[in-house]
C-alpha cells in the first residue's frame, strides 16, 4: 500500500514536472524577449485632428494600464494649444530639433522655453503644458504609463 502510494506521488511529479518547467521557461522567455525596432521600420501615422503631429507606438498600449513608449514627430511650426494629461505623468526626451515647451493655461510666446535635442522633461499629471516645434522638424520620445488622454484647455482647439 505505501509502495503504491509512493509510485503514484512520484508519478503524479513527473508528470507535473516538465509542465512546471514549460510554465516557467515560457515565462522567462517572454520576460527576457525584447523588442528591437530599426528606424526604417517604424509605423508613422498622422494625428487626424492635429496637422503637423504624428505619432509611433514602440511598445506598450497607451490605452491599456501599462507602461508604454511613443514617438511624436511635429512639423516645423507645428503648435500644441495648452492641455494636460489626466491619469499619470508623462516623461518626455527631445531626440531631434528644438521644441519650445511651457506650462500654463495660455500660450504665452515669452514664456516657451528652447528644449534642444537631448533635452528631458515630464509632464505632471493634470498641470497644463503647450509646445510648439522650431523651425525644423522635433522628434519626441514619449514614456508614460497608461491609461493616456489628452484634455485641451481654454481656446484649444484640437
Amino acid at each position: 500500500m505505501k509502495r503504491s502510494i509512493f509510485f503514484a506521488l512520484l508519478l503524479g511529479l513527473l508528470v507535473a514536472a516538465p509542465q512546471y518547467s514549460l510554465a516557467t521557461v515560457s515565462q522567462s522567455i517572454t520576460e527576457e524577449t525584447g523588442i528591437a525596432i530599426l528606424p526604417e521600420k517604424l509605423v508613422w501615422v498622422a494625428n487626424p485632428k492635429l496637422h503637423g503631429l504624428e505619432t509611433t507606438l514602440l511598445a506598450g498600449d497607451p490605452a491599456l494600464s501599462e507602461p508604454y513608449a511613443q514617438r511624436i514627430k511635429l512639423a516645423p511650426g507645428t503648435r500644441l494649444d495648452p492641455h494636460y494629461h489626466p491619469n499619470k505623468a508623462r516623461m518626455v526626451t527631445v531626440l531631434k530639433g528644438t521644441l519650445y515647451f511651457a506650462f500654463g493655461e495660455r500660450f504665452d510666446n515669452a514664456a516657451l522655453r528652447a528644449m534642444p535635442a537631448g533635452s528631458f522633461f515630464t509632464e505632471p499629471v493634470r498641470v497644463p503644458h503647450y509646445a510648439v516645434a522650431g523651425s525644423e522638424e522635433v522628434v519626441l520620445e514619449l514614456h508614460a504609463i497608461g491609461p493616456d488622454g489628452t484634455t485641451y484647455v481654454g481656446n484649444g482647439s484640437h
